[in-house]
């Protein structure tokens, strides 16, 4: 088998010489192509989870900005209600 840089070259070269003058030969032969992104359901859950986490988040700071204020009022019937419908089921 007989090699011949010199072909490669000249292919070399004038893709190149192409490219400098503003002809692409990649774009002329292929179409645009668009991005795509495919998001999975797990990933799509993981963001809505990170949102509720924020609202806990902040729902957690309000809570502690009252108690170290002392606004923070515990209504005992509430409690005790929550308590009877835990233990009912």
């Amino acid at each position: 088998m007989k090699i011949n840089p010199y072909s490669s070259i000249q292919a070399t070269s004038a893709s190149r010489q192409s490219k400098v003058n503003g002809q692409d030969d990649s774009s002329s032969s292929n179409p645009q192509k668009k991005d795509q992104i495919q998001i999975s359901s797990e990933a799509l859950d993981l963001q809505v989870s990170k949102k509720e986490e924020a609202k806990r988040a902040e729902r957690v700071e309000a809570l502690k900005k009252q108690i170290e204020s002392g606004e923070y009022k515990v209504d005992a019937k509430k409690v005790a209600e929550r308590f009877y419908d835990y233990w009912k089921q």
